[in-house]
């Protein structure tokens, strides 16, 4: 009885031993031992569906069904594919459609080609160049499909003084001009193209020379000059209305050679400058003075299209206290009186308006004045007399 168990122990230990031989034999000869990339469960990003127009590139995973088979596999830096106990194939630059064809072909040497598929897993990301008037130099990693917007806003955006009206996209041995103020201004969003593996990207300065500076609250911006330009139209190029919620009250204009002129914000419109002229916008309600002979003497909000004759009126002057044609305006650091048109001249924030008291007031008053002295004397001279 002994025997026998041992004779059947020895048969069960050699069956167990040639049953996982077998299975150890098949596994090591499929091709799903490979499995699927962790890469392939990462998200991509895309603003449009990826047709079998994609261009292949180093960096995109393709998933194979093979069979009963399922793997996924690279493109590597060269461009080539490779299935294991099947080959490789270059799919550099080639589109989707083309690529799986390929692939299918080189397959089909062990797989049955109805019964294999090939499908996009997860697209490439690529290194872009950027230079110039930008917020971050260097090489940037981007996912496939990224547009130029996308790319300048991650990067920081643009300096100051960046001419954003000509951007260039190097692209091989071509170059593409893009106006990106049209993009982000205008949305013209054909002009927003989409990156692709190997672009460099260059953001021109503005020529010291000829630009206009747009002065915000905490920052600046230089725009390159055009002939004929509009003040309204360098304030929409440089993003004005994205800039203190657009709340700007009025713009002071310094143009080279002139005096500093002060324009409400609808008259922009109509305004034109000439090169190298700062404007500086400001969302502070500023203050006009008004004293002397008036109603309501105070600080009355700065009217850019306001004259002298304005705030007299809306101070209250009493025409038959106050002399029109004695009218003085205080300005400056150190104030200096000045004397103006009141319907012509221009009144700049920070005025002191000032209406003097008419002749027939200021002899009325000196006369009141001689009474008071003279009865002031005389009494004094009485009370000498009687005292003495």
């Amino acid at each position: 009885m002994l025997y026998v168990n041992k004779k059947l122990l020895h048969i069960f230990c050699l069956v167990a031993f040639f049953t996982v031989a077998a299975s150890a034999v098949n596994l090591s000869s499929s091709p799903s031992l490979n499995g699927r990339s962790n890469v392939a469960l990462n998200p991509s990003y895309t603003d449009v569906p990826v047709d079998s127009n994609y261009v292949l590139g180093p960096g995109d995973y393709l998933d194979l069904v093979l069979e009963d088979n399922y793997i996924t596999v690279q493109v590597y830096p060269d461009g080539s594919v490779a299935v294991e106990e099947c080959g490789s194939v270059n799919v550099m630059g080639k589109k989707l459609y083309e690529a799986r064809d390929m692939i299918l072909d080189l397959v089909s040497k062990r797989y049955k080609r109805e019964l294999s598929f090939v499908q996009l897993a997860a697209l490439k990301r690529s290194r872009i160049s950027v230079m110039g008037a930008v917020g971050m130099v260097g090489q940037h990693v981007v996912e496939a499909q990224t547009r130029l917007s996308y790319l300048i806003r991650v990067i920081g955006g643009t300096l100051p003084n960046a001419n954003t009206e000509d951007v260039w996209v190097i692209r091989g041995k071509d170059t593409i001009h893009v106006d990106f103020n049209a993009v982000t201004a205008k949305g013209d969003f054909d002009s927003d193209i989409v990156l692709e593996q190997g672009d460099k990207v260059y953001v021109p300065f503005v020529k010291e020379a000829d630009n206009v500076v747009l002065i915000f609250p905490g920052s600046r911006a230089s725009l390159t000059y055009k002939e004929g330009r509009t003040l309204q139209e360098y304030y929409d190029l440089a993003g004005g209305n994205r800039m203190g919620n657009g709340n700007f009250k009025s713009a002071c204009v310094r143009e080279p050679g002139k005096e500093a002129r002060w324009i409400t914000m609808p008259e922009m419109k109509e305004t034109k400058v000439a090169a190298n002229t700062e404007v500086e916008f400001t969302a502070q309600v500023m203050f006009v003075y008004v004293g002397g002979a008036v109603t309501a003497m105070g600080r009355y909000p700065y009217e850019p299209s306001w004259h002298a004759i304005d705030y007299i009126s809306a101070a209250g002057v009493n025409i038959f206290t106050g002399s029109w044609n004695q009218v003085k305006v205080w300005r400056g650091e150190e104030p200096k009186a000045i004397s103006v048109k009141v319907s012509e001249d221009e009144i700049m924030p920070g005025d002191l308006i000032e209406i003097p008291r008419n002749r027939y007031e200021s002899l009325k008053d000196f006369t009141l004045f001689l009474a008071s002295l003279l009865t002031v004397v005389s009494s004094a001279l009485i009370l000498y007399m009687n005292f003495k």
